[in-house]
Formats: C-alpha cells, sequence, structure tokens
C-alpha cells in the first residue's frame, strides 16, 4: 500500500471517530435497559404473576352472578287429566321469564384457600426476582459488550502504531535502496511486512466495527446506529473475597429464587394435606319466575324471592390420591431443599474461581504496564539505531513484534480483569440494586 493511501485512511478513520457521539456506559446501560427485548419479556411475565396474586384468584371471594331470560313458544297441546278434564289446544302460546342473582362463597376449604393465596404471593416474588436475574445477566452483557468495544478500539490504536512503524522502517529502506547503500530484498521485505500490518488493520477495524454492532443488538436499536466510546477501562481494585461471599448468599438472585422455589413446595404440600378437609360453602339468590302458557290447566304462575343455604362436602376415597399428592409435593420440598444446598455450593466454588482469575488479572496489568514501558522504551532506542543502521531490519521487527504483544497483553489484561469484576459483583448480588 502506498504511504498516501495509507494515511488517507488512518485520516479517514479518525474524521468518523470524531464525527459520532460518545456513547458512555452508563448511557448504553440506560438504553439496554429501557429496550432490551429479553428484560421487557420477563418484566411482562412478571406483570401477569402480580395479576394473579389476588384474593379472588385464590377462591378467597364470593362469586355473584346474574341471569335472565326469555322464551317464547307455539304449541299443539292435548291434556287429559285423571278427573276427566281435557284441554285440547293445537295453538297453544307460552311466554315464561325468568331472571335471577346467585352469590356463592366458600367460607371453609381446609385454608386451602389461604394457602393457595401465599402461593400466588410467592409466584410473584419469584416473577420480580427472575425479572431481576434477566436484567442482571443482561446489563453484565452491556458492559461485558461495551468493553469489549474498547479493547477493540484500543487494538486498532496498537496496530495504527505498528503501521506507523512499518511505515518508517519502509521509507528509510526506499532511502537507502535508492541511494545504493541498501538492497532492494530488504525495502521489498520492509513493503511486503506493511502490507501484513495494514491488513492486520484492516481485520481489527472489522472487529472493532462488528462489537459495536453486537452493543447495538443487546440495546435493542437499529445495529447500524454509530456512535464512539471512550478508550478507558475502568477497573475497581477494592473488592474482596469476603465481602463478595457474604454478600452473594444474601443477595445471590438466583439462590434468591430456589430458595422461593422451596417455599412453594413447601405450601404445595400443606394444599395437599388440606384438601383431605370438608368444605363449607354458602350460597344465597333472588330469583323472579313467570310462566304463562295456554298449554295447561295454570296458565299463569309467578314467584319470586330470596333462598339461603349451606352446602358441607367431604371426600371419603378418592382411590388414595390425596395422599399419593400429598407424598409427592413432600418428595418435591426435599428436592428443592436438595437444590437449595447444590446451588450454594456450585456458587461457592464459582465465585472463588472468579476471584482467583480477578486477582491474577490484576497483577497481570500491573506486570503488562512496565513490560509495555519497557518495550516501548526499547522501541524508540530501536528505531534510532535503525536510522543510523546499527542494528538490521530483522531485528528492528523483533521489536517492534515485542511491542505489539506487549501492548495487546495490556489491553487483554485490562479487558478480562473488568469481565471478571462485573461477574463478582453480578454473582455477588452487587450489580443491580
Amino acid at each position: 500500500m502506498k504511504r498516501t493511501g495509507l494515511t488517507g485512511m488512518l485520516l479517514l478513520i479518525s474524521g468518523l471517530l470524531i464525527a459520532q457521539e460518545i456513547l458512555t456506559l452508563g448511557k448504553a446501560v440506560e438504553i439496554g435497559l429501557a429496550n432490551n427485548y429479553g428484560i421487557n419479556i420477563a418484566k411482562n411475565n412478571y406483570q401477569i404473576s402480580r395479576n394473579n396474586a389476588s384474593p379472588g384468584n385464590a377462591g378467597m371471594m364470593p362469586v355473584i352472578s346474574a341471569n335472565a331470560g326469555y322464551v317464547k313458544g307455539l304449541s299443539d297441546a292435548k291434556v287429559n287429566v285423571v278427573t276427566g278434564s281435557e284441554l285440547n289446544n293445537t295453538h297453544a302460546n307460552s311466554d315464561l321469564l325468568t331472571a335471577g342473582v346467585n352469590l356463592n362463597w366458600t367460607l371453609f376449604d381446609g385454608l386451602n384457600m389461604f394457602i393457595t393465596y401465599d402461593k400466588l404471593k410467592k409466584l410473584e416474588d419469584m416473577g420480580e426476582v427472575g425479572f431481576k436475574i434477566e436484567a442482571e445477566n443482561t446489563l453484565a452483557k452491556i458492559i461485558a459488550a461495551y468493553y469489549d468495544i474498547v479493547r477493540q478500539k484500543k487494538e486498532v490504536a496498537i496496530i495504527q502504531e505498528q503501521v506507523s512503524i512499518s511505515l518508517f522502517r519502509l521509507e528509510l529502506a526506499r532511502l537507502r535502496y535508492e541511494t545504493g547503500s541498501g538492497s532492494e530484498m530488504e525495502y521489498l521485505k520492509a513493503k511486503v511486512e506493511l502490507n501484513a500490518d495494514s491488513a492486520a488493520l484492516q481485520n481489527q477495524q472489522t472487529l472493532y466495527l462488528n462489537s459495536k454492532t453486537t452493543l447495538n443488538d443487546l440495546l435493542s436499536r437499529d445495529v447500524n446506529t454509530g456512535f464512539e466510546v471512550r478508550d478507558t477501562i475502568l477497573i475497581s481494585y477494592i473488592l474482596t473475597y469476603d465481602s463478595l461471599r457474604s454478600s452473594m448468599r444474601l443477595a445471590n438472585r438466583n439462590l434468591i429464587l430456589a430458595n422461593k422455589n422451596k417455599e412453594v413446595s413447601l405450601l404445595d404440600m400443606k394444599s395437599a394435606h388440606a384438601q383431605q378437609w370438608p368444605t363449607l360453602d354458602f350460597m344465597t339468590a333472588y330469583s323472579y319466575y313467570r310462566s304463562e302458557t295456554e298449554a295447561n290447566f295454570i296458565q299463569y304462575n309467578r314467584n319470586f324471592g330470596p333462598t339461603v343455604g349451606l352446602t358441607a362436602a367431604i371426600t371419603l376415597f378418592d382411590g388414595r390420591n390425596l395422599n399419593r399428592q400429598y407424598k409427592n409435593a413432600k418428595v418435591s420440598l426435599e428436592i428443592s431443599e436438595m437444590e437449595v444446598r447444590q446451588l450454594e455450593s456450585r456458587l461457592e466454588a464459582h465465585l472463588a474461581r472468579i476471584y482467583n482469575d480477578y486477582r491474577n488479572e490484576l497483577r497481570m496489568i500491573d506486570f503488562e504496564q512496565e513490560n509495555l514501558q519497557l518495550a516501548a522504551k526499547n522501541m524508540d532506542i530501536a528505531k534510532e539505531s535503525y536510522e543510523v543502521g546499527s542494528i538490521s531490519s530483522l531485528q528492528l521487527r523483533e521489536i517492534q513484534k515485542d511491542l505489539l504483544n506487549a501492548s495487546t497483553r495490556l489491553v487483554t489484561a485490562e479487558y478480562t480483569a473488568k469481565v471478571s469484576e462485573t461477574a463478582l459483583l453480578l454473582i455477588s448480588g452487587k450489580l443491580i440494586h
């Protein structure tokens, strides 16, 4: 690639970066929490569980209904009674009008209605926890995607520096070749390696653009939305294992959800037991009835008024199904308790692994920062030495690779430390309060 063409491409990239808006992490999180489809689906499911958690849905409230009806008929009627009377009407008209209001209310069902209401409230709580879990996981993905963009941007800058060094090397090789103090082979090799660095820059730029697409997708907005990020990865150095572990046991929402599920299993067992008790229902109604007919000796009949009653019922034998349900609910409770203990064990191990990675990555950052300073200083010395001809182009290239590797390792260490930090906050329940 010619120098003018490469310089033009770098200037174009820089111009695009300047023209685009700066998207902060806080703004990205705000957009994601508002727009993300997964979060909104979980929010709507939570709303359904809130709607379901009502006394009426638990069977605690009376059911009131009203009815009315009107029937008109025309019939061929013939009636004989034992007294010898006879009715014969081939066009007998009839009218029937009914209306009524009914109330049915379960007064006692072994307290099952109260158990059901408690279960609905627990399911509402689980819906809220599920919504927060989705929000937490999405937030963690947004943070990782945002800082991946920062990482890819830093990688672009690193490779741009490599291109600049290769341009420097190519210019000197060209001058030496044209003046007869250098070989054509060295000049061509410098050109080939500049082309390789330029190709690497192009590939890195594509990775950078794709990382933006990933974040836009998480934010549930047009994936081609242009934006720019700052080039700093902020890392917390104050996370301690004991504090994280204590918070995890209290605030980890997957653990909270598992405990809620255990509580629901306990209520299922109580519900199965409650169904063995008798039920007592109260009913009252006010009804109106009027009948007019030419097809009967009683041609007019009307009555209206209230009725009140109690109904008691108990299941004497159901093939031992209630007993089976109770035993299964008891087993389900034991399973839920084991699942809680299993999750606690897995979270403990997961936290320990992540924290070990986090501490190691912080040490790697310190190490790679020092290593990068040494590599950069060595690169400055190497460029001066190459200008005066005291080192070969091969030596310059090796030192250039050392600088590239040191820069890349530092950026990788910063990014992985940030991802581990986010994972620690997620597992400890501190990512969203």
